[in-house]
């Protein structure tokens, strides 16, 4: 770990910032305010120079056990703003506003993120199902509606894990 004024502090070069998020690998986790702003209020960075950088990256912790074997608990693991183009097949932290994990009160989750669409008659696609899946095989998928548009927002990409 670095922080702001040591000689290899580099926001996004050498380094990026490490979030208190704590990820949800089995249901929803610990709420973040802002991720968008994460880099204005970090106060430790990880220091990642093997990696190729950009802003909006940032290093959270993943508890639960639905991601392993790929993320064990407890692993810290690398996120990048997720990249335009399809979600579909993409390991993602994924927000949910209506739905709170009873063990810590929050609402993010990692999941490989699946979606069904519809193609109307008119060429307008909408999208109808959102299914989160977990790799552990003993969890249960979670499953949204077009209902869950407005309150589902999927953060980050899943880079590796470190």
């Amino acid at each position: 770990m670095i922080q702001p004024g040591q000689a290899r502090f580099k926001p996004y070069d050498t380094c990026v910032p490490i979030s208190t998020l704590k990820a949800a690998a089995g249901l929803w986790s610990e709420e973040q305010a802002n991720l968008d702003a994460l880099a204005d209020h970090a106060d430790e960075w990880a220091v990642l120079e093997e990696f190729k950088l950009v802003p909006g990256m940032f290093v959270a912790q993943v508890v639960g056990q639905s991601m392993e074997p790929l993320v064990p608990s407890g692993s810290y693991c690398l996120f990048r703003p997720v990249p335009g183009g399809t979600k579909d097949g993409r390991k993602l932290l994924v927000w949910h506003g209506g739905v709170t994990d009873p063990e810590t009160g929050g609402q993010y989750t990692l999941k490989l993120y699946r979606s069904e669409k519809l193609v109307g008659d008119d060429g307008d696609v909408q999208q109808t199902k959102i299914t989160l899946s977990p790799l552990n095989l003993a969890f249960t998928p979670i499953q949204l509606n077009s209902s869950d548009e407005n309150v589902v927002r999927a953060v980050a990409e899943l880079v590796r894990v470190l």
